[in-house]
């Protein structure tokens, strides 16, 4: 196949999105990765090649903040996934053509690029590397972060919020439908059809771990979590050798205004008998901050090293540390700051695998809920049980057959082929 991938810098993005270019260069298909100038080493590293958005999206330092989300989140909308709608379409057209693809995909970060897939009459793909965001009809939208409704009312609230999740994406409708009009396709009833449009969506995350929507719309697939750290961490060593639980505290990789919290977390830590670990992230590292003879900080750390340690993670609950943390089962306490990370926390609260705080929360709060997770082993064994099933959702299922039967490649025939979009697991 000649695929083309279309997708940005978004932090916690960046593992899952290039973990699937990997696979698909490691099967020996030819794939070209619309990206930005940032991002063009740890993509070409994979094998793919680059071509970078000339327009916007032009960031060459990852830490630069357009996003500016942690304001409003109508700013990301704004700023990333709708404002430039109609130079990422042109420009992914343009380079469809130009690498004569087989196949697009699209971080669903840029979710109007699928427009131009339809265009030129090839399978799109949507790549989602959070858990299930659209509503449906046994589940509320994503972005808020509550579990699905269990009795009538919290049904009734579902359905009631599905409409509103509509009408907040049909702000940006008459954008969409001008750009579809240009390229003489057919008007959308609602700016997430575009999504329900594309031929497959690929969810990256444990099907156990997920609200799901059931019954699973037919253009769904989910491919497990991916476990891969990111391209710019370093190796660690324990610095310790004695025998207080390790605490880990993660607060994102990006610019989502935590200093104050992580503040909070070091103070909370300072007054236990533990060792505290803080990983500031590339967004962070520049940052001062006081620090108790019991915590360390460091710029960042392989959590595929730390966490084996660790007796409790707390985190901004970003999809990646999640599925890392669980995976060694352990135990979170979760301070969503936006995104997709109330969904993600909501899910760990739901699965009793951690704790739940707003990220206002301060010292004293913080430190009751660490104390919490390391003296009630439940929290423990049920972060055991759910780790096993995200580590066997992550080694299930090959994907790239699927996106295989989809170009035609295989079986010659186009179309999704996944058994009542049950996916591949």
């Amino acid at each position: 196949m000649n695929v083309l991938v279309v997708t940005i810098e978004g932090g916690g993005n960046m593992p899952p999105v290039l973990s699937l270019i990997r696979q698909l260069v490691d099967r020996g298909h030819r794939v070209t990765v619309m990206c930005e100038p940032c991002q063009k080493e740890s993509v070409e590293r994979t094998g793919a090649t680059s071509i970078l958005f000339r327009e916007y999206f032009t960031r060459t330092d990852r830490n630069v903040d357009i996003s500016e989300d942690w304001k409003s989140k109508n700013n990301f909308f704004e700023n990333v996934i709708f404002g430039p709608a109609q130079m990422v379409v042109r420009e992914t057209l343009e380079n469809i053509k130009s690498c004569k693809a087989d196949l697009l995909i699209v971080d669903v970060l840029l979710l109007p690029g699928l427009i131009a897939g339809e265009a030129a009459g090839i399978p799109r793909v949507a790549l989602f590397h959070f858990p299930e965001y659209l509503p449906g009809p046994n589940r509320p939208p994503g972005g808020l972060g509550l579990a699905p409704g269990r009795n009538v009312i919290g049904k009734i609230r579902d359905r009631f919020l599905g409409k509103v999740f509509d009408m907040v994406f049909n702000k940006w409708r008459g954008k969409i439908n001008t750009i579809r009009k240009d390229l003489h396709l057919p008007a959308v009833g609602n700016t997430t059809d575009i999504l329900h449009k594309a031929d497959m969506r690929i969810i990256q995350t444990s099907r156990t771990f997920d609200f799901p929507i059931l019954p699973v719309p037919l253009n769904v697939c989910y491919s497990g979590p991916v476990l891969d750290d990111p391209d710019w961490v370093m190796p660690w060593e324990n610095p310790w050798d004695d025998a207080r639980p390790l605490v880990v505290v993660s607060l994102s990789s990006t610019f989502q205004n935590q200093k104050k919290a992580i503040d909070n977390c070091i103070q909370a830590l300072g007054a236990l008998d533990v060792q505290g670990l803080v990983t500031l992230g590339p967004a962070m590292e520049g940052e001062q901050f006081t620090v108790p003879e019991n915590v360390k900080v460091i710029s960042n750390g392989s959590h595929a090293q730390i966490f084996p340690h660790a007796a409790c993670v707390v985190t901004h609950a970003g999809h990646g540390t999640v599925m890392r943390a669980l995976s060694n089962h352990v135990p979170l306490v979760c301070l969503p700051m936006g995104r997709d990370q109330d969904d993600n926390a909501a899910r760990v609260v739901y699965h009793k695998a951690g704790i739940g705080l707003s990220p206002r929360a301060g010292a004293p709060r913080i430190r009751q809920a660490v104390s919490k997770i390391l003296q009630d082993n439940s929290y423990k064994e049920n972060t055991r049980r759910l780790g096993e099933k995200i580590i066997a959702d992550a080694g299930s299922g090959d994907i790239i057959s699927e996106l295989e039967r989809l170009a035609g490649v295989k079986s010659g025939v186009t179309g999704p082929k996944t058994k009542s979009g049950a996916g591949v697991e």
